[in-house]
């Protein structure tokens, strides 16, 4: 089995994840919950013939991509909220789920760690292969009423390794003026104008002289794809196009390249 050698990376995703569950489940469930997590890995998995699991399947876009799970047992969820209708377990589980699946991305941009979205989530079997990334208890009170599994499949666990760190909004300023050099002191006020590009294509001469006035040019992208922050020809970042007082924003996922990087 494939290990993660970024542990940081999982320590702050994994405890970013715990928080987002319990404002998830203190919210919809009402009471005083306490979710707290662990980058364990070596508990046994969930499911097995006498012990079924839910699994809630989530994919990230942006510096962490890929599909991310988090398992709990059937009947802890039946015990959590005194229900033992299979059905009504999943959709009162997969409501508590939709909440931490809204609070997530924002906790983790709050806490200056990573930059993701949410692409996809839905209830579903465990993926084989996926990579244990830790756990969470949660309960009420001072006990433990039950311990999920948190996993990452192959695409999401190579993330982690190429993951760019960002600072939190509290310590920006400071770390950048720690880091600006002298030469660069003299132009960082310097406007620069920055583009954003939705996709690209090649088209011969040919082409180009045929286009009117209705014609669509297919790009090189899909729509669910992010698109490219450029500054001087050289991607910066990618994020998602977003509405802004009726102008078009770029939210950003994903940082490609600092400028104080890039010679100017």
């Amino acid at each position: 089995m494939m290990s993660i050698r970024n542990e940081a990376a999982k320590v702050h995703l994994v405890t970013c994840i715990a928080d987002a569950l319990q404002r998830a489940i203190s919210a919809i469930r009402g009471g005083q919950w306490f979710c707290a997590a662990s980058t364990t890995t070596s508990d046994p998995a969930i499911i097995n013939e006498d012990h079924r699991s839910v699994v809630m399947q989530i994919q990230l876009r942006g510096t962490l991509h890929g599909q991310l799970q988090i398992e709990i047992g059937q009947n802890d969820v039946s015990s959590l909220f005194a229900l033992n209708d299979q059905e009504t377990i999943e959709k009162e589980w997969r409501r508590v789920m939709e909440g931490l699946v809204q609070r997530l991305p924002k906790r983790a941009a709050d806490a200056g760690m990573f930059a993701f979205s949410v692409g996809s989530f839905d209830l579903g079997e465990s993926l084989e292969g996926s990579v244990p990334i830790g756990g969470m208890e949660l309960g009420q009170g001072d006990e433990t009423d039950c311990v999920l599994r948190v996993l990452a499949d192959y695409e999401l666990a190579e993330s982690f390794r190429a993951a760019e760190w960002n600072v939190s909004r509290s310590t920006a300023q400071g770390a950048t003026d720690q880091t600006v050099t002298p030469e660069l002191g003299r132009v960082i006020d310097v406007p620069l104008s920055v583009t954003l590009r939705f996709g690209q294509r090649s088209m011969r001469l040919r082409e180009v002289l045929e286009l009117n006035t209705g014609a669509i040019v297919e790009l090189d992208r899909q729509v669910e794809e992010p698109v490219d922050l450029i500054l001087d020809e050289r991607v910066i970042a990618r994020g998602e196009v977003v509405i802004v007082d009726g102008n078009y924003g770029l939210r950003v996922t994903e940082i490609v390249e600092r400028p104080s990087t890039i010679a100017f």
